[in-house]
């Protein structure tokens, strides 16, 4: 019979089809998509001008104020840090030490200048960028906001989710928002000043079950709840918000995978991943990644997930605890490409998922070793104080030494493995090479040959390209499945190009 080629291509993630039925991908480790197949990822590196904190993260964020300086906050059990040129305890001074204990979580929103801070066991806490120094109780004189278990800004209204108040006691299903345009002001519910200032407090009706976020929108909000979804429209006068159960089924399975970007938001919900435009939702990993992902996650420990979206890329990122994890520490990521809707994976151990600003450098901070130019001649107007608008935040993460870090360090080393396959159909064939196309490194295969569909795959020895890029395998049989290990630092993986012949009857 005669030599053939074919180029397979490095097609979609598809880990939860069959690998006999699965015309893309069983793993693609260590990768994110890109518009012409997969690129590598890095691991962590520690932001040198931040130290550990004193335990791990539970919650954190990144935020740059008008004037363009670079802030990162994050709490954990007992306190609350800001990491702004170092890092320093930004606690408060007053009621003792935080209770984010057990399986307890931090969210944070921004209003305006105002960092809030919110956790269901301690009063709701705020930060004023450039004149604080520790968090403080959420209130003012006459008042004091609740305690929440999720926080949102929607319009020009602060909202609290799952809520705690000396009135109402624990409601796990009750949002309540602030004064109009003044996070501080939480009014007696019902009383003149609150219907003066469109400040309110709703419960929940219907089985949806506790709150589980709360996301912003402009002048619109989503409010997932366990088993429902709401849509907060901002009407004004005696109504305030009409609120809509737009899906009165589906929830929020785990709190902290709601991931707003664009006019979406990536969440999860029990019968897997979906995406949210406020008014329905669509599936994004059936038949995808949805199986493996809940049959994988350890379920022991959801309050450990984070998700994030990466502030440089069209990807959403999860870390989570699978199999092989210690003692609920992620050690799994899962990445979706919404701009490809697409997915690929990889296996780093990561304390918490969080956008990162890193501590800014421009042309009028104090020169170093590194950098001894920087600084603009002594006179001149500054021009460049702002850091750059874009890489002002970026994808980052708490480490297990609890130290703040980005996605810079070294190069993950990296497996595409495909689907089973027949390369000639109805036929065995021969697999005698295979060349792939992978720029920056040069990968090794591996290649697995079966008879029968029933057979579980078994992958050869490692082959080695030659100098003309081709790696010489030997397989026969009627389904053929490929291996392409890439060490760290490759840049694009495209496909390969198979060598085959269809093979005598035996």
């Amino acid at each position: 019979m005669p030599v053939q080629m074919q180029r397979v291509g490095f097609g979609e993630y598809l880990p939860d089809l069959p690998s006999i039925a699965n015309p893309g991908l069983t793993m693609a480790k260590n990768t994110v998509t890109d518009s012409a197949g997969y690129s590598g990822i890095s691991g962590l590196s520690n932001l040198s001008a931040f130290s550990a904190l004193s335990s791990r993260a539970r919650g954190a964020t990144a935020v740059v104020d008008r004037a363009g300086n670079p802030y990162n906050f994050v709490g954990t059990d007992t306190k609350l840090y800001r990491l702004f040129d170092s890092t320093f305890d930004a606690s408060r001074t007053t009621g003792g030490v935080y209770n984010a204990v057990e399986d307890t979580r931090w969210e944070f929103a921004t209003f305006g200048d105002i960092v809030i801070a919110v956790n269901p066991n301690d009063d709701s806490q705020y930060y004023t960028l450039g004149t604080s120094t520790e968090f403080a109780q959420l209130g003012n004189t006459t008042s004091t906001a609740p305690r929440a278990a999720h926080i949102g800004v929607v319009g020009s209204f602060l909202f609290l989710g799952n809520t705690f108040d000396s009135v109402n006691g624990l409601a796990e299903n009750a949002i309540h928002w602030s004064a109009i345009a003044d996070p501080f002001n939480f009014p007696t519910l019902g009383s003149d000043a609150a219907v003066a200032v469109q400040s309110d407090r709703q419960v929940l009706e219907g089985a949806g079950g506790a709150v589980q976020a709360v996301v912003a929108g402009s002048e619109v909000g989503a409010i997932f709840q366990e088993r429902s979804i709401w849509r907060a429209d901002y009407r004004g006068g005696d109504v305030v918000f009409q609120l809509n159960k737009v899906d009165p089924l589906r929830g929020l399975l785990i709190p902290g995978l709601a991931v707003p970007f664009g006019r979406q938001i990536f969440y999860l919900a029990e019968e897997g991943f979906h995406l949210f435009d406020y008014s329905s939702s669509q599936p994004i990993g059936r038949d995808r990644v949805d199986r493996t992902f809940l049959a994988d996650v350890d379920t022991a420990y959801l309050d450990r997930v984070s998700a994030v979206a990466d502030p440089d890329s069209q990807r959403i990122w999860v870390s989570y605890p699978g199999s092989g994890n210690t003692d609920g520490t992620p050690n799994k990521l899962l990445i979706y490409d919404w701009g490809l809707n697409r997915w690929s994976h990889g296996e780093l151990t990561v304390e918490f998922l969080a956008e990162v600003a890193p501590a800014g450098v421009t042309l009028d901070s104090a020169g170093t070793v590194a950098d001894p130019d920087a600084v603009d001649t002594a006179g001149l107007s500054s021009f460049d104080a702002r850091i750059a608008g874009y890489g002002a935040r970026k994808l980052g993460a708490y480490d297990t030494s609890h130290r703040l870090s980005d996605f810079s360090g070294i190069a993950l080393d990296a497996t595409l493995e495909t689907g089973r396959r027949e390369m000639t159909p109805g036929y065995r064939s021969l697999v005698s090479s295979a060349r792939p196309i992978v720029e920056s490194v040069d990968p090794t295969v591996q290649v697995s040959g079966t008879s029968k569909s029933v057979a579980g795959a078994s992958f050869g020895p490692v082959r080695t390209v030659d100098p003309n890029g081709n790696c010489s395998l030997r397989s026969d049989g009627r389904f053929h499945a490929f291996r392409v290990n890439l060490d760290g630092g490759f840049t694009n993986a495209v496909g390969m190009d198979i060598q085959f012949q269809r093979s005598a009857a035996r």
